[in-house]
């Protein structure tokens, strides 16, 4: 058996968390200091998120991907009782009408980060023993059925928007294992069909895409973020104001710690800055999917596919926010805005990648897995 951690993966992230830590602290400063020794708060939490998900980078990247793929019902129970919690009295914690969130005081913790990893693992389980046999009507709809218990219960969180994301990567991942064509636009066409009324089902959603098409019909409300947003990129311009001298974070954008620092980003540092970030996620792409092509099974493979697209394609719907090109969401850019559930979710994320890639073939995996297997 090959052992290969790959470097290059490692490095790309490390680099993204870098600038992310260097991008919290000048986005997060300068409104905590009207505290007083609150000037490092979320820099301290974004730490202490980065450790527990080195952690679980780690002691992931070090176990063999087969104990992990064993043990998938283990951490499906586990997040569906995470997300259980967060209707418990007590535990679970309400933000704006929505509890999607477990903890005490200011230690909150998001189960759904989680189970949009622990829904890939299981899946590709499946998808691995029922390989080559989705032209089966009854096999797709046994698949559809593993996800289907966490994502009820994250819509009824509610969150729309990351049962959405799920919804995708699913699709993406059967799509990859061989689903056929009609079976793939009939879920297209059945998520369409599904998905308008849960839209229309409650106000708030209908009035976040209303805007999002006139953000200025609503300029201090929910058009807000999203106008503050192009005038700071607007000002970065080129090579940006400097690291420190964004004027939007001091006066208008509201926590832009989170899921508009990319807006603080391009108004310090300039668009350059906002290529070089592209680029990271572009060349994370490149080795997730280099992982997957190299992948010793079918189980890897689907995995290491679905976690590459899950982290990256967050990464430009988080952009695409900023730059007002899709619906507001409240995705964070993964690895730079500051959430710690999301921190430690995609460094586990990170850790499963590595554990695939330390078990690769020298062979690829579109040029004969199915023999390799049989070995």
């Amino acid at each position: 058996m090959n052992r290969h951690i790959d470097a290059w993966l490692i490095l790309i992230v490390i680099a993204l968390i870098t600038g992310g830590l260097l991008m919290v602290l000048s986005a997060s400063a300068v409104m905590s200091a009207e505290t007083p020794g609150a000037e490092f708060k979320y820099l301290y939490r974004q730490l202490i998120a980065l450790g527990i998900g080195s952690i679980f980078c780690v002691a992931t990247a070090l176990t063999p991907i087969r104990k992990i793929r064993q043990n998938h019902m283990l951490f499906y129970c586990l997040v569906g009782i995470g997300l259980l919690l967060c209707f418990a009295p007590v535990i679970g914690t309400e933000v704006k009408g929505a509890r999607r969130w477990i903890g005490f005081g200011s230690i909150n913790f998001q189960p759904s980060a989680f189970a949009k990893i622990v829904i890939l693992i299981s899946l590709a389980h499946f998808l691995h023993i029922w390989r080559g046999q989705l032209d089966d009507i009854r096999v797709v709809l046994r698949a559809l059925a593993i996800p289907a218990p966490l994502m009820g219960l994250i819509l009824f969180e509610p969150d729309f928007g990351t049962t959405l994301i799920i919804a995708s990567l699913i699709v993406f991942m059967m799509f990859i294992a061989g689903l056929k064509r009609q079976y793939l636009f009939g879920a297209l066409g059945g998520a369409i069909v599904l998905g308008i009324p849960i839209l229309l089902m409650e106000e708030y959603r209908l009035q976040r895409m209303k805007h999002f098409l006139d953000p200025w019909s609503a300029y201090h409300r929910e058009g807000y973020q999203i106008i503050q947003s192009w005038i700071a990129m607007h000002n970065g311009g080129l090579t940006g104001q400097g690291l420190g001298n964004s004027f939007s974070k001091r006066h208008f954008l509201p926590e832009p710690w989170t899921d508009f620092i990319a807006a603080v980003i391009a108004e310090e540092l300039g668009f350059i800055a906002v290529i070089v970030v592209l680029f990271l996620f572009c060349a994370l792409l490149w080795r997730g999917f280099h992982i997957a092509r190299r992948a010793r099974d079918a189980f890897s493979m689907f995995l290491a596919a679905s976690l590459t697209m899950m982290i990256c394609a967050e990464a430009i719907f988080n952009l695409g926010v900023v730059m007002g090109l899709v619906p507001p969401k409240g995705l964070v850019l993964p690895f730079i805005s500051y959430g710690s559930s999301a921190m430690m979710a995609n460094l586990w994320a990170i850790g499963l990648l590595l554990s695939i890639s330390s078990e690769h073939r020298d062979v690829p995996v579109d040029k004969g897995w199915k023999a390799a297997e049989e070995m």
